[in-house]
Parts: C-alpha cells; structure tokens; sequence
C-alpha cells in the first residue's frame, strides 16, 4: 500500500475526511534560516536562498503544509515605504507611510509583478512549490486590509481615528482591500489562494467594535469575491480573539489559523463544522518549554478540536526564532504518534 502524503492528509482535512492520523505542520516563520547559513535579511530579500530555507525545513521535519514565511510588510513597502532589515531579525518600517490623512489620495495600489519585493514573494511561491508539490500542500500568507491599514498609518493614530474619524478609516479600508484583492488575484492566477494576516486584528490590541465596524465587513467582502473566483480564502489573527469569534465565522470565512490565547474549543463549537480549523499550539513551546509541556498541548488541541476532521494540528502562530530543533522535531513526533492514536479511538486508523 502507498504511503499517504502530507498532501492527502490536508486535502482530507479540508473535506472534513478521516484518515489514520491529524495533519500537522508550523507556521515555520523566520526560524527556517537556522537551517541554513543564510541570515534573516537575506531570506527577506532573495527568493532561491529563502526556498533552499523552506525546502530545508521541510527535508528536516516532513510537515504535512508548507507554510511560506514572508515579511508583513512586503506591500506597504511596494508602496512606497521604507524598512530598514536587521542582519538576523525581521523587518520593520522606518516610519509609517501615511503621516498625514490627505497623503491617501496620492498612494497607488501596488502592481504585484513589478512593485517592490513582491515579484519575489512570487518567486519565493513557485520555488517552494515546486519543492512539494508531490507529497505536500503549500500554504502562504498576506497581509490583510486592517494589517495594510496599520502599517501605513500607525497603530496608535489608526485606533485614535476609529472614534475621531471612522470616515477616514473606511476610506483608508477601502483602498487596503483594494490592495488585497489585487495580490489575492495574482496569486490565484499563479495557482495559490489568499490567506490574510491579520495580526492587529487581535482583541489584545482592538475592541470587539472596532473589528465589527471597520474589519468584518471588509473581510467578508473579500470573502465573497474570492468565493466568485472558487478560491478558498484562509484567514490568520494573531493573539486573542474570544470576544469576535462569532464575527468572524459570520464573515464566511472557511479557514481559520487560530492562535494558542484563543480558545480553540470556543471556535469549534460555535463554527459547528463550517470551517477547516488549523492551531492552536503555544508557540513558546518551541523554545522555551518541556517535551511534557508540548505533548500536554498536543493531546489537548486533537482532543478538542480532531473527532470532526476538518482540524489541522499547527503551532498557534510563527514558531520563534529562537526554536530548538529538538523541540521542533518532538513537536511532529509526538503529534504523528497522538494524532494516529486519536484516530484509532475513534475507529478510524488505517
């Protein structure tokens, strides 16, 4: 008998089909340079040596998904933005692109195969890509309308602005879907879907108003345009996001990537089987905690979240930097060996 791929094992997922054990992968982050001798900024800014980075995460650990890191700012910065790119640390803007409210007329919506680095996240997508296509599925990520939309004005001044101006933040809303619906086509013309980043979208950061007001409609707005394409749009917010979970199934939406502050029970039983469901592991675990700690979090998350399918096992965000490889790969051991366990309790190991 032939040996199930990663692939199958997240296509099942996505059809909400058992299979002999829980697909698993990470949001693998930065750290995949430690498997090279490559340094962060260069796999920020050359697509061959971030590929040889992911292809060698995934020679090392096997994930079912390969999910490709990029920077969160690669469009803001195709706009016209600044960064400045540490040696061997992530990115981050100079200064916010918007300073003033009536600079937003004079940005452009950036054209995704020749503005700034986004010709290489492309690049970065093919490569990856062609390294698995045959024994595993590809997952990536970008920056969604309210991650745009803080890049370019400023956490601090955008949150003040929802109470003084939420005009100015619709039509700033506006113009940020606007780039987002634009990179989802390239990508879909490219032969991948759109999976938004929305790590200020969090309720560590935002009130449950802010994301119903100004975020949800937005995103469900994407949701459907994607949907008329058939695309699948994937969905990732960082932190905790308790209070706008009902918000959030209501978009739409039909993946989520759930971090580890989030109650994954929570999103289970209120989405009721509408969605595929990837998470929600604490990502400290990978550097800091014990291989008891890790199989705790791991039993917990299939317990709660696998006797439906439609549950992949992941890290609840990007693993840190400062990962282990030996807690890493513990991580997919571990997980391997409870998810087929899980499934045959349930009746359904192969």
């Amino acid at each position: 008998m032939e040996k199930a791929t990663g692939r199958h094992y997240v296509v099942s997922a996505l059809k909400r089909q058992h299979t002999d054990r829980i697909p698993t992968t990470v949001l693998i982050g930065p750290y995949c340079s430690k498997l090279t001798r490559y340094t962060v900024k260069e796999i920020l800014k050359d697509a061959k040596k971030s590929a040889e980075a992911h292809l060698a995460f995934y020679d090392r650990f096997h994930p079912d998904s390969v999910i490709v890191y990029n920077d969160i700012y690669l469009e803001v910065e195709a706009m016209g933005c600044e960064l400045e790119f540490p040696e061997d640390n992530i990115s981050h803007p100079r200064s916010p692109l918007l300073k003033k409210q009536s600079q937003l007329s004079g940005l452009r919506v950036p054209d995704p195969k020749k503005d700034g680095r986004l010709p290489y996240f492309f690049e970065l997508c093919e490569r990856v890509s062609e390294g698995v296509r045959k024994t595993a599925t590809m997952g990536l990520g970008h920056s969604g309308p309210w991650n745009l939309a803080m890049h370019l004005r400023g956490a601090e001044q955008l949150l003040i602005e929802c109470i003084t101006d939420p005009e100015f933040v619709h039509e700033l809303m506006r113009f940020t879907t606007e780039v987002v619906r634009t990179v989802g086509d390239a990508l879909i013309e490219a032969g991948f879907l759109p999976s938004l980043g929305e790590a200020f979208a969090s309720c560590s950061l935002i009130s449950p108003d802010i994301y119903r007001d100004f975020i949800k409609p937005c995103h469900k707005e994407l949701r459907d345009y994607f949907k008329e394409k058939r695309a699948l749009m994937a969905l990732h917010i960082c932190g905790y996001i308790d209070p706008i979970i009902e918000h959030v199934i209501d978009t739409g939406i039909n993946f989520i990537s759930l971090d580890a502050p989030s109650s994954l029970k929570k999103m289970v039983d209120q989405s009721n089987g509408r969605m595929t469901i990837m998470g929600n592991v604490p990502t400290p675990l990978f550097a800091t905690g014990t291989r008891e700690e890790m199989e705790a979090a791991i039993k917990s998350c299939i317990e709660t979240a696998a006797a439906g399918s439609g549950y992949i096992l992941s890290s609840g965000c990007e693993i840190p930097l400062n990962s282990t490889e030996d807690r890493v790969e513990h991580f997919f051991s571990y997980a391997h060996e409870a998810g087929r366990d899980f499934m045959s309790r349930l009746g359904k190991g192969g």
